[in-house]
């Protein structure tokens, strides 16, 4: 397999492509995924037809983003456009697209698995981009469908960024230039693919097991007022703690896998705490029924380098090859919104694996798995990783 990635500041479609191509691509690639910031959104149509005529890939997709990555930058609101090239022998690579319509009209698995286009037992792995204005509402049960036609199987992705709304945003397939929907990727054969999701979050205080709740408001935790515990654990944790509580960095973490006597890194769903309701309850963003568990976790840049460095620093010392290709989604809100410096996550890639290319844009929300289900996360940073499996 090879792998190689660029990206273009330049400011007209030739010269962006030029760029691209000097720069380094895989000839005659097998896949290819472009992603373009909203300052080219009219140049799109040109852009794609110019990678495709240039490149001779046989499968391209792509979207918008409001800041782009690229082999060792990340290029924040400012025009850039990356693309990321693969060769991958002997591989099954087959692009897919799924609308709103399909979704209200799909009425068995079978119709998914007909219109992604692969079979459960290729065993596959999936890239996916879904418009948020137009499919956002249906992202979640659509993952779940996936998780459940095509188990075990890894599902990345983010949704495409910028837009301010319907009809901004772009999606490609091929030489697709859409407004809507969701377009993907699915890979099988010999490629072993692997996904880092950095929620970037340290957990606070104890888990509780959630006694009452209705929809997204949680009311009892172990038979006590909601907010009463989340006063204890306020009183409980140090000054540097609380004052970025106090900032809005608390965060609500619902455990994947609740038959687990003991919690860690990565057992927990991250989701907004919201409000507070009758001075009694905790509004989070999401869904929360009895008996499920929960623990409060905080959200600073210092946990969030420390979560992404330690998880791409194992993935790399455990593998027994190094990754070869590789794909980012964070989310717009960090790089310079979150750390100091700019280019963090991406630096830390190629400082933890030097020889990887890779390439991606800043998401409206990033997919990668958690406890083995599918979620779109806030504030994260989801890396795919490429290698070649036997």
């Amino acid at each position: 397999m090879e792998f190689k990635s660029a990206i273009s500041t330049h400011r007209e479609p030739e010269g962006i492509v030029e760029d691209l191509i000097a720069t380094g691509i895989v000839d005659r690639a097998d896949l290819a995924l472009l992603f373009v910031s909203p300052h080219h959104e009219d140049a799109c149509d040109k852009i794609v037809q110019l990678v495709l005529e240039k490149t001779g890939a046989s499968n391209l997709i792509g979207c918008t983003g409001e800041s782009i990555i690229g082999p060792n930058s990340e290029l924040e609101r400012t025009p850039a456009v990356a693309l990321w090239t693969a060769s991958l022998p002997a591989a099954r690579v087959l692009p897919f697209v799924v609308d709103l319509d399909d979704v209200n009209n799909f009425e068995t698995v079978e119709d998914w698995s007909d219109r992604i286009g692969i079979e459960r037992d290729e065993s596959p792995s999936f890239i996916v981009l879904p418009e948020p204005f137009t499919f956002g509402p249906a992202v979640e049960h659509t993952l779940g469908i996936m998780d459940q036609l095509y188990p075990g199987s890894t599902i990345v992705g983010g949704l495409p960024s910028g837009g301010t709304s319907p009809g901004q945003n772009r999606v490609f397939l091929n030489d697709q230039v859409l407004r809507q929907g969701l377009v993907g990727v699915s890979l099988s054969g010999p490629i072993a693919v692997e996904a880092i999701v950095s929620q970037g979050c340290r957990p606070i205080g104890e888990p509780y097991v959630v006694t009452s709740a209705e929809q997204n408001v949680i009311r009892e935790l172990r038979g006590r007022p909601a907010l009463e515990i989340l006063k204890a654990v306020f009183e409980e944790a140090g000054a540097a703690d609380q004052a970025l509580i106090r900032k809005g960095s608390l965060h609500i973490g619902s455990a994947v896998d609740e038959t687990r006597s003991e919690f860690g890194p990565g057992d927990f769903l991250i989701r907004n705490l919201m409000e507070f309701v009758d001075d009694t309850a905790i509004a989070v963003a999401a869904f929360i029924r009895p008996g499920q568990t929960i623990q409060f976790h905080i959200r600073d840049a210092e946990s969030a380098d420390n979560d992404m460095q330690r998880l791409v620093s194992e993935s790399v010392r455990d593998a027994d090859t190094p990754p070869q290709g590789g794909l980012l989604f964070s989310c717009n809100g960090r790089g310079t919104r979150m750390f100091s410096e700019p280019n963090h996550d991406i630096n830390i890639v190629n400082h933890q694996a030097p020889d990887c290319a890779v390439a991606g844009f800043f998401a409206a929300g990033e997919i990668g798995p958690v406890g083995g289900k599918t979620f779109v996360h806030g504030l994260t940073s989801s890396l795919v990783l490429f290698r070649e499996r036997p």
